[in-house]
């Protein structure tokens, strides 16, 4: 997760100008060949002292010559930093990617493909264009219901859960520094335990999974990766929360943990509802969905990501 959160800092690069790409390194190799020059001129002007009473003197100006040299090589060390940086973006503007960093286009492609779908969608729903698909072979609906959409998605739930730990003990003999040391690393390994049973227990994104989702007029079917299919209806939703922008949507029930489905199910579940709940003045309107209006608005493809 580390590794990631670091590459999409780096790929942020990537929406500077050239010149605040290149600005932080062309500053400190500046700033490193001006403390250079001082520190020559500290050591030449401390060498040139020779009076026994200037030797404080001198020492300062050495010393003061020792501080820009130490910071030259830190900004000059840090230099390089910000031009791998800026090399890296190069590298990226001409198509060359790195495994993580192929991994996250992926991911933009795909979520882009998502919401230029549901785009569409919306578009048909509007028009009155929109047909019902097929449904498939191995879900039974009920009567009157309407395949609308289906997806694959990353499907998470939010609760909090029971964790258990063990407790250990110990008995010491010996003097009396060994006896506190083992009772102190017992104290502390058991402390350490506790605080992540307590991080584990507390309420948090749960189950998080690919699934394969069935969006109809009146539920969202998802089934999960051991086969189990679970069935969310719209009648039965307290709260919708929609982000067109990430392809999120967090359902909210009276009766069960909130979900979160993501990508292209998400999306396509988001027009759904906001379709079956306000019609298409929602669809016009819903600020959720506010970013697959602007994509509407906008001549962007899924290959103009490359």
């Amino acid at each position: 997760m580390k590794g990631r959160v670091e590459t999409l800092k780096e790929m942020e690069y990537d929406n500077f100008s050239t010149w605040k790409k290149h600005s932080p390194w062309i500053y400190r190799i500046a700033l490193t060949l001006i403390l250079l020059y001082a520190s020559l001129i500290l050591i030449l002007d401390s060498m040139a002292l020779t009076y026994e009473d200037q030797q404080g003197v001198m020492l300062g100006l050495a010393l003061a010559s020792l501080l820009c040299f130490a910071l030259a090589i830190f900004f000059l060390q840090s230099s390089f930093a910000k031009m791998r940086l800026a090399w890296r973006a190069g590298r990226r503007a001409h198509g060359h990617y790195t495994k993580s960093e192929q991994i996250i286009v992926d991911e933009r492609k795909a979520l882009f493909q998502s919401q230029h779908d549901a785009c569409e969608l919306s578009s048909d729903l509007r028009s009155g264009s929109w047909r019902p698909l097929a449904c498939p072979w191995n879900v039974v609906v009920k009567p009157g219901e309407e395949i609308m959409a289906t997806a694959h998605g990353n499907y998470s739930r939010f609760y909090g859960t029971d964790v258990s730990y063990m407790q250990s003990s110990g008995f010491f003999m010996g003097n009396a520094a060994f006896v506190l040391l083992g009772v102190a690393a017992t104290t502390l390994g058991n402390r350490a335990r506790r605080r992540q049973a307590e991080a584990m227990a507390q309420q948090q994104w749960r189950e998080q999974q690919s699934v394969y989702a069935i969006v109809t007029n009146c539920r969202v079917l998802c089934q999960k990766a051991d086969g189990t299919w679970l069935s969310f209806y719209y009648s039965g939703v307290t709260s919708m929360d929609v982000d067109s922008t990430t392809g999120t949507l967090i359902l909210q029930f009276p009766d069960t943990q909130p979900l979160m489905l993501g990508g292209a199910a998400g999306l396509f579940c988001a027009v759904a509802m906001v379709w079956i709940l306000h019609g298409r003045r929602g669809l016009e309107s819903h600020p959720g969905l506010q970013h697959l209006r602007n994509l509407q608005q906008s001549t962007f493809t899924p290959e103009s990501l490359n």
